[in-house]
C-alpha cells in the first residue's frame, strides 16, 4: 500500500499529515463555508477517471453504492460527474431522507441532470442491470465505529465477492466502509478496496492493523485547504519518501578528516544461552550501518569469543561491558529473563547515554516497578521497540486492547515512560512523549522473520551512537528496515526467504544511494 502522489489532481503536503477523526470534523467546521463535498466528489471523479479510463469505458455500469451519510453525498458527487463524462452510472442510495443539508444539495445536483437513482434497500441488488465493471464504496466514512448494518453489510460481501471473483476493482471514498478511521479496525464485513480516496488527510486507520489490506492503493485530495489547516496536525506518514527528508548528514560521510571514534561506539547487551544469535544480528547491523565501534556483552556463561562473519564486532560478556564507555546502548536482543538479566537491566538504566530497550528487556521493564520508575526519571532519551505482546505488558492490559487502538497503545506507552516508542506490526506506529506520532508505511510480511526485529535494533542504535537525535534515528531506522525490505521483495520478486544479512545489505544500498556514493 503506498500515498501516490497525482500533481495534477492533488496537493501532497510533506510531511503527509494523519488526522484523527475528531480533528477532522474540527477542520470540516472551520472551513463549513468551503464546497468541500463538491470538492471531494469532484476529485475522486477525476481520480477514477485517470486511474481506471479503460474500465469506464465498457458497456458495464459502474455501480455507485451510497450509505446514509455524507459519504454518500460524495458518491452523488462523483456519480454526477462521472455521469456528465458519459460512464455508464448505476447509482444506489436507499436512505436519502437520512441525508446532511449538504448531501441533499448534492442529490438535487445529481437528479437534475437528468440521472436516475436507485432507492433498493435490496441485499442482493437484484436491480443492477448487468456485472458492475467497476464499483464505487459510499456507504460510510470516518464516523463508523460499529459493524455495517443490513442492507449495507450484505451489499459489501457482495462488492468484495465480486473483487475477488471477477476482479472488479472497487474505489472507496475516504475510507473502506467498515474500516474504523483512526484504529484500522476492520468490522465485520469491510470493503476491501482496490483503491482509497481519502479527503483532506490521511486517516491513521487506513495504514495500521487491518488498514492496509483493506484500503489499497491511498491516494489523497487536500481539496485545495490552505496548510494552516493542518497545524495542530500532531500524526504524520512515513512513505519512502521520508528517507530523504529524515536522512542524517553524519551517513554521507561528507568530511574526511574522521576516525572510527568520530562515528561514536555502541553497546549491545543481550545474548543469554541459546540466544547470543539475537545481539550478534544487533550487532553486525549496527556494524553495517556506520556505527564507528561495537562491543556485544553476552548474558550467556560461555559466550562467543569472536563473530567470524563480522570480526569487526568486539564480543565480551555483560558484566565487563558495564564498565566500558560507549555512546548509546541497545540491551534485550535475546536477554533473557533470569535475574542475571534483570540486574544488568537494573544498571544500565543509570546510564547517561541513550538506551534502546527491546524484546527480554521489556518485559523485565513491564514487571518491575524499580526499572520503570529509572526509566522515566532519566535525562538521556530512552527508546522502547514492543511488539503487541510486549506493548500490552508495559501497559498491565492484554494484546487486544493493544492491537484494539494501536495508535493510542504506541502514545500511552511514550507518556508513561517518557520514551519514544515503537510500537511494532502491520503499520508500526511511532511516538514521541510529546505525543507527536507517526505511521510507517514501507515495508511487508518479507520481514516476519526470526532477527528482524534483532536487526532493526542495530541499526537503530549505530544511529544513537553516531550521535543522531533520538527521534530522528527511530523514524529513519523504522522507514529504512521497511524500504530495504521492499526493495529485497522487488528484486527477488517474493516476499518469502528475507535474511538479517540480506536486509542489511539492502538498507547500506539505500544508504549510499541517499548520500550520493552510489556508484552503479
Amino acid at each position: 500500500m503506498k500515498i501516490t502522489p497525482k500533481k495534477s489532481l492533488f496537493t501532497i503536503f510533506r510531511p503527509i499529515p494523519l488526522c484523527t477523526t475528531a480533528h477532522l470534523r474540527s477542520i470540516e467546521q472551520r472551513y463549513r463555508h468551503l464546497p468541500l463535498m463538491a470538492r471531494a466528489g469532484k476529485a475522486a471523479a477525476d481520480f477514477i477517471m485517470a486511474r481506471f479510463p479503460d474500465i469506464l469505458a465498457k458497456e458495464n455500469p459502474t455501480v455507485v453504492l451510497c450509505g446514509p451519510g455524507n459519504n454518500g453525498g460524495d458518491g452523488l458527487v462523483v456519480a454526477y460527474h462521472l455521469g456528465a463524462a458519459g460512464v455508464n452510472v448505476y447509482t444506489i442510495a436507499p436512505m436519502i431522507e437520512k441525508f446532511s443539508q449538504d448531501a441533499q444539495n448534492a442529490l438535487h445536483t445529481f437528479l437534475s441532470g437528468g440521472a436516475t437513482l436507485d432507492r433498493t434497500s435490496s441485499p442482493f441488488l437484484p436491480s443492477v442491470p448487468k456485472a458492475p465493471a467497476l464499483i464505487i464504496d459510499a456507504l460510510f466514512g470516518i464516523g463508523l465505529t460499529r459493524a455495517p448494518m443490513t442492507p449495507f453489510s450484505e451489499w459489501i460481501v457482495w462488492a468484495n465477492t465480486l473483487r475477488q471473483t471477477r476482479h472488479v476493482p472497487i474505489v472507496s471514498l475516504d475510507i473502506a466502509s467498515g474500516l474504523e478511521s483512526d484504529t484500522g479496525f476492520a468490522h465485520l464485513p469491510t470493503i476491501s478496496a482496490s483503491a482509497t480516496i481519502s479527503f483532506i488527510a490521511a486517516k491513521s486507520g487506513a495504514f495500521t492493523l487491518d488498514g492496509p489490506d483493506h484500503s489499497g492503493e491511498v491516494h489523497l485530495a487536500t481539496l485545495d485547504l490552505p496548510e494552516e489547516a493542518w497545524q495542530e496536525t500532531q500524526g504524520e506518514l512515513l512513505a519512502e519518501t521520508a528517507l530523504t527528508k529524515l536522512f542524517p548528514q553524519i551517513l554521507r560521510r561528507s568530511c574526511r578528516n574522521t576516525h572510527k571514534g568520530t562515528f561514536g561506539t555502541l553497546g549491545i547487551i543481550g545474548g543469554s544461552e541459546s540466544m547470543t544469535g539475537a545481539a550478534i544480528i544487533a550487532g553486525r547491523a549496527a556494524q553495517g550501518l556506520g556505527a564507528g565501534k561495537v562491543r556485544v556483552g553476552f548474558c550467556a556463561d560461555a559466550p562467543p569469543s569472536f563473530d567470524p562473519v563480522c570480526p569487526e564486532l568486539m564480543l565480551t560478556d555483560a558484566d565487563t561491558l558495564l564498565t566500558q564507555s560507549c555512546d548509546a546502548w541497545v540491551v534485550g536482543c535475546g536477554l533473557g529473563i533470569h535475574r542475571r538479566a534483570e540486574t544488568t537491566l537494573e544498571k544500565i538504566t543509570a546510564s547517561k547515554q541513550p538506551l534502546l530497550l527491546d524484546a527480554d528487556a521489556l518485559i523485565l521493564l513491564g514487571r518491575n516497578a524499580e526499572i520503570a520508575k529509572h526509566i522515566q526519571e532519566r535525562a538521556a532519551p530512552t527508546l522502547l521497540t514492543p511488539h503487541p505482546a510486549e506493548a500490552a505488558r508495559l501497559l498491565q492490559c492484554d494484546t487486544n486492547t493493544v492491537q484494539r487502538d494501536r495508535v493510542t497503545a504506541a502514545r500511552m506507552i511514550a507518556e508513561r515512560y517518557n520514551a519514544h516508542t515503537l510500537l511494532k506490526g502491520n503499520g508500526s506506529i511511532i511516538a514521541s512523549p510529546d505525543g507527536r506520532y507517526a505511521i510507517n508505511t514501507t515495508g511487508s510480511p518479507a520481514l516476519s522473520f526470526g532477527g528482524s526485529g534483532d536487526a532493526l535494533s542495530g541499526m537503530i542504535g549505530a544511529l544513537l551512537a553516531q550521535s543522531v537525535e533520538a527521534s530522528t534515528a527511530l523514524r529513519f531506522a523504522v522507514c529504512l528496515h521497511g524500504a530495504a525490505a521492499d526493495a529485497w521483495e522487488d528484486r527477488q520478486q517474493g516476499r518469502v526467504g528475507l535474511t538479517s544479512a540480506a536486509l542489511l545489505a539492502q538498507a547500506q544500498k539505500i544508504i549510499n544511494k541517499l548520500a550520493g556514493n552510489d556508484q552503479s
